[in-house]
């Protein structure tokens, strides 16, 4: 057996529903290929290219036999959302910073064959299939997403009640990820860092996400779909508003980018796409599934398995970016020995996150959730509060308002992920003048949080992880947001016996003077506001609020000065409140 057909041999061997050499017959399964789609890869090196609607070689490749075999179908390049120079950097780069054996394929040599019928593309694979020149080939596969269940200026009439008190996940470990206390250190709601979800469709317009609008779509823009019910209650968790009514996302000041898979050529097109608009240190997250029916009823698996997303995938992480993802729904191991060693990091690594689902609050696996020693961290899988879906406000049935406590799967668990990593860069951005590396944020993520008896990852404690990187050092609030009438509460810590003074701004700056970090303060509106020794414990400063409602949306921050002996003056970290 040729080395291309024993490669073709390992999928057909186990997952007879989208092997290649398979009947026609066994690939009618609508919720799993397009029967009528192939993903080819040219080999490496063969710098493949289509030119004219033939296939050339830039390294003298002779493909005369190849285009033969595909009589009775269209080519097409799987990635046409960025030029090929563009493709050819970022393989270059990834190559430069992996081992051999341990990088992507290039996505310039992935191409989609449409074919007119489900048995003409059996036949082409065929055909295909002793190609030297082909070296990796796989029916397109269909997404499913992993759940179990013009932007509006204000409060859309009825009004709407506040649900941030349902909002568990965002509470102190070991319940939650520790996401309300951590939103009070300056940049930790994500300014400044992009965020990129990768869906099917959005409903539109919701009152309480004014990013998900259609100026906001990378490429062709979502329609206002019923059916987007899925990605507005992702986008919600995390992303949505700070203000009086519904929710408010864990990284509410990200900018979020959105994209429509099956509008912008598949996913693979799609992560380019979103690869080419953003930087190093951004978090683009997809929530997507697939099934493989061969393996029993709901097998759901990481859609990764195929070979041309987990080149799409590699291309990411390699050039940078955090991609946070599914690992299915489908009560299995991803150890089993059937799936070949696909999610076994030791033989194959994308570095995408993968992030299991809880049994709600439960320190425990959902019973729907893929596990194994692929996936990386949990969060919960069952009564998460979000936009969306409307079991528990839907006024009108207006999807625009719509909003649920009982959200469900791992499209639950997942945002809360891609939101903590986006809340990590957007303060380490701030508070260290850095973002992390993906190195250093998967670590975290296999550090900090309690663990489970189920392999599926640590609950993520993200207030943890910022101590951990020095982000938050001595000062802290003990609430991110504040009602008119209410009192902030802030706390400092240190050394003992060492001295700090809180200074306080309307306005946040980022001015270098040499020390430890930056000052955050707006010399103009800076005003201070005490001074305090420090004796075993800390000490605390509180500032009642006026109770004005002129004051609602008004930001206030404070950063301290603190003195250690004979050590030079530092600064504390910043933290920001937000009057409500």
């Amino acid at each position: 057996m040729s080395l291309k057909r024993a490669r073709c041999a390992v999928l057909v061997a186990c997952l007879s529903a989208v092997a290649i050499a398979q009947s026609p017959d066994r690939l009618q399964d609508p919720a799993a290929v397009h029967v009528d789609r192939l993903c080819v890869k040219f080999a490496e090196g063969s710098a493949a290219e289509l030119v004219g609607g033939h296939l050339r070689s830039g390294a003298g490749c002779d493909f005369t036999s190849v285009e033969r075999h595909l009589a009775g179908a269209s080519l097409e390049p799987l990635v046409t959302a960025v030029p090929r120079r563009q493709l050819d950097a970022w393989h270059a780069h990834a190559c430069d910073v992996l081992p051999e054996g341990r990088r992507p394929g290039h996505l310039g040599l992935w191409f989609r064959v449409r074919a007119r019928d489900a048995a003409t593309a059996a036949a082409i694979a065929e055909r295909l299939d002793a190609e030297p020149l082909v070296e990796h080939m796989h029916y397109e596969p269909k997404l499913a997403l992993a759940s179990a269940a013009s932007a509006a200026p204000q409060d859309l009439p009825p009004t709407t009640p506040l649900f941030t008190s349902l909002q568990h996940t965002f509470e102190p470990t070991p319940t939650g990820h520790g996401i309300w206390q951590s939103q009070g250190i300056y940049g930790a709601r994500g300014a400044g860092v992009g965020f990129y979800q990768l869906e099917g469709t959005y409903i539109l317009d919701h009152e309480d996400v004014s990013q998900l609008v259609a100026a906001n779509f990378l490429g062709v823009p979502s329609p206002d779909d019923p059916a987007g019910k899925h990605g507005t209650a992702g986008a919600g968790i995390l992303c949505a508003d700070r203000n009086q009514y519904g929710i408010t996302g864990a990284a509410d000041e990200a900018t979020a980018r959105f994209l429509c898979v099956d509008l912008n050529g598949g996913l693979e097109n799609s992560m380019a796409l979103a690869l080419a608009a953003s930087q190093p240190g951004d978090v683009l997250m997809m929530v997507v599934m697939t099934l493989m029916p061969s393996l029993g009823p709901g097998s759901w698996i990481p859609i990764e398995f195929f070979q041309s997303v987990f080149d799409a995938s590699l291309t990411v992480t390699a050039n940078g970016r955090s991609l946070v993802a599914t690992p299915g729904n489908g009560n299995m191991s991803l150890d089993d020995p059937m799936f070949l060693g696909r999610f076994d990091r030791s033989y194959r690594d994308s570095g995408a996150v993968f992030v299991g689902a809880t049994a709600g609050a439960l320190l425990q696996r959902a019973s729907y959730c893929n596990w194994g020693s692929r996936v990386d961290v949990n969060g919960w899988g069952d009564q998460v509060a979000t936009t969306s879906y409307g079991t528990i406000f839907f006024p009108n049935n207006d999807l625009r308002q719509a909003y649920t406590a009982s959200y469900a799967g791992t499209s639950a668990s997942t945002p809360h992920i891609a939101a903590v990593l986006l809340m990590l860069q957007g303060a380490a951005q701030k508070q260290l003048g850095r973002r992390l590396t993906n190195a250093e944020l998967m670590d975290a993520l296999h550090t900090f949080g309690p663990g489970t008896p189920d392999v599926i990852g640590r609950r993520f404690d993200v207030a943890a992880a910022m101590a951990h990187f020095g982000i938050a050092d001595g000062l802290s609030l003990q609430s991110p947001d504040v009602p008119a009438g209410g009192t902030i509460t802030a706390q400092l810590d240190g050394p003992f016996g060492s001295i700090l003074a809180l200074f306080g701004s309307l306005v946040a700056a980022d001015i270098p003077i040499g020390w430890n970090r930056n000052l955050h303060l707006d010399p103009l509106t800076l005003t201070s506001v005490g001074a305090w020794v420090l004796t075993g414990s800390p000490a605390t400063y509180t500032l009642p609020v006026p109770a004005s409602t002129s004051l609602y949306g008004v930001d206030l921050f404070f950063q301290a000065v603190r003195l250690q002996g004979s050590a030079p003056l530092e600064f504390t970290n910043s933290v920001q409140v937000t009057v409500l």
